[in-house]
């Protein structure tokens, strides 16, 4: 990499850094420099100071968006739970579901779709991948349609032997399975999910390398702990067959639910995580482009293959947004994503420690995991620089080929060889040698002719969803960290300042913020109603999917229902405390992240402490 972009890279990955210093400032500016505006101290309030003007919008404009941010999200559940409800009830109509088809390649009949689920297990429980594959075989699909890989490290001691048993246990119950061992030491590389799932693509992608096998292939990938419905196969098959006309630029992303171990976490963890939920939930709403996926996502292997497969650098390592920005600024933000109305169902962090050390065991154990959530905070900088990319390519578009779409990377054309040559020179080696030997070009140009003679035109640059992606953003990795900073500082300063000695203008301003807080707060406690309900409505889906399937006694042995988000006598104070959680486990960790990518970009990958999982009774019920 070049030295220019080198420091392009780390002045963009810094801007969130940037943003904390130039609040810093303007705080010290507006309650320290001149705290009483223009006024005469000890007497009567001024006129606001320039800086106290700037601090009162921004303020204002922060708390607005605190409130509609709650608002969407109470919006979004409620429509979440009326398609959940709709589709789980189509789905016993077997004109309904979708059947799995058949084409015929040269090496025989493969089914279509062909769902390549990809397995990250890095020093993953035995017992948790047991159960996971567990209830995927369960899936009256499996056997038919489902390839398992298994994306084991290296690092991990006996990876293979422990893949292995799996796969000798499983085998029968799936329509493929096989183990990929990720590889220490490769140059570039962070150790992570991205990097095992990038590993396992590649393999993937070797084993369906026909044209024929691609256009048919969708890739799943999920955490080790992730229980997944058989509604959302069957939805994502019939939505590849419903829409053959974007099925290659298609992502699709469920809602996820915690709804297993909820009663064994402490309070803040809980209601970190219901905040997590909701924030994943607040894009799946009718008339949404922007869905960034959390956790659980699938999408085609021509669009992955098309985008170069997942990143392993160390700024992937929220891999999930990092590949949905990937393959958004790819397709010039015309990337079309898909809601899968069956609810992906997850663990919370939890420690198996008892008592006072299992407690703080917990809240640790959440704290890192929330650090590696916030460590995203360098997608924000990957965003910018990505979206610099699609203008330039945009801009050299009438120099292209013309058979080349505008979404296009840029070394796949010929006309600008030096180009292409640095481009090669700077991607991972391993990519580049699979692009060569996979007929990665092929999976570039529109395949669906106008004429015999004139492909489709390629889709200009969509920017009401590039606006829409940076204010996800501006959300996600701004707003806890200012918002959080300012509200901290100014009560500090309005307790210690007489009331009439404040600016009035800075004064309306702080009232108005803290009516808008009131607000947020309630419309909070409206999402954490309507989550309980959303909470039951999937729960009860999953025991019935359970019980039909013989896992439900098995299930609940393992605590593997939490009928309730609301607990015993704590009742409403899991919600009505949720800004202590929303503070330790988001603000907090939020704002090391971005001071420490100040120095580096590099975060160790601890593997979230899962609840251990019982030995399975029997798994003679279900093996074929």
């Amino acid at each position: 990499m070049s030295t220019s972009n080198t420091w392009a890279s780390y002045w963009t990955r810094i801007i969130p850094a940037w943003s904390v210093c130039g609040i810093a400032i303007l705080l010290v500016c507006s309650f320290l420099v001149q705290p009483y505006g223009k006024g005469e101290p000890g007497r009567r309030h001024g006129a606001a100071t320039a800086w106290q003007f700037v601090l009162g919008f921004y303020t204002v404009a922060l708390h607005i968006l605190s409130i509609l941010f709650p608002a969407r999200v109470c919006y979004a559940l409620g429509h979440v739970i009326k398609e959940i409800k709709e589709n789980a009830a189509l789905a016993n109509d077997r004109r309904y579901v979708s059947n799995i088809q058949t084409v015929e390649t040269e090496k025989g009949t493969t089914p279509a779709p062909l769902f390549v689920i990809l397995l990250p297990a890095y020093k993953e429980d035995m017992g948790t991948l047991e159960e996971t594959l567990r209830v995927l075989a369960s899936h009256a699909q499996a056997r038919h349609c489902y390839h398992i890989y298994l994306a084991m490290e290296e690092k991990e001691e006996k990876s293979a032997m422990k893949a292995q048993t799996l796969i000798d246990t499983f085998r029968r119950c799936f329509y493929r399975m096989s183990f990929t061992i990720h590889p220490l030491g490769i140059p570039g590389e962070a150790q992570g999910k991205s990097s095992n799932e990038s590993w396992a693509a590649k393999q993937a992608c070797m084993d369906y390398s026909e044209e024929l096998e691609k256009q048919n292939v969708i890739i799943t990938t999920m955490d080790a702990d992730t229980h997944l419905s058989p509604r959302y196969f069957q939805q994502v098959a019939r939505m590849h067959f419903d829409f053959p006309e974007t099925r290659d630029t298609t992502m699709y992303v469920p809602p996820l639910v915690f709804d297993r171990n909820l009663h064994r976490v402490p309070l803040p963890v809980r209601t970190a995580d219901l905040m997590w939920a909701g924030a994943g939930i607040s894009s799946l709403y009718s008339g949404s482009l922007v869905c960034i996926p959390t956790s659980v996502y699938s999408l085609p292997m021509t669009l992955v293959e098309q985008v170069g497969g997942w990143d392993t650098g160390p700024g992937a390592i929220g891999e999930d947004l990092h590949m949905y920005i990937k393959c958004f600024f790819a397709l010039s933000g015309n990337l079309d994503v898909k809601v899968v109305w069956a609810a992906a169902s997850h663990c919370n962090v939890a420690s198996d420690m008892r008592g006072i050390a299992g407690y703080m065991d917990g809240l640790s154990a959440r704290y890192k995991q929330a650090l590696r959530h916030m460590w995203g905070t360098l997608d924000t900088g990957y965003a910018i620089r990505e979206c610099v990319k699609m203008v330039r390519r945009h801009r050299r578009a009438t120099h292209m080929p013309s058979d080349l779409p505008l979404s296009a990377p840029k070394y796949v054309c010929d006309g600008i060889k030096v180009v292409r040559q640095q481009l090669l020179t700077t991607r991972s080696a391993n990519w580049t040698a699979f692009y060569t030997s996979s007929g990665l070009h092929k999976s570039l140009v529109p395949r669906f002719p106008i004429t015999d003679t004139e492909t489709a035109p390629p889709k200009p640059i969509h920017v009401w969803n590039m606006m829409v992606l940076f204010l996800r953003l501006f959300e996600a990795h701004f707003l806890p960290i200012h918002l959080s900073v300012i509200l901290t500082t100014s009560s500090i300063f309005m307790l210690f300042t007489p009331t009439f000695l404040v600016p009035e203008f800075l004064r309306a301003a702080l009232d108005f913020a803290g009516w808008c807080r009131l607000g947020g707060w309630l419309l909070m406690m409206g999402y954490f109603w309507r989550y309980e309900q959303y909470h039951r409505l999937c729960v009860g889906l999953r025991q019935e999917e359970m019980r039909k399937a013989g896992l439900l006694e098995d299930m609940l042995a393992n605590d593997g229902f939490c009928f309730s988000t609301y607990l015993h006598r704590a009742g409403a104070l899991d919600a009505a405390l949720f800004p202590l959680g929303g503070f330790i486990f988001g603000a907090i960790p939020a704002l090391q992240a971005v001071l420490s990518h100040i120095f580096t970009d590099r975060l160790t990958y601890v593997v979230s402490l899962k609840p251990q999982q019982l030995a399975m009774r029997s798994w003679e019920s279900i093996t074929p």
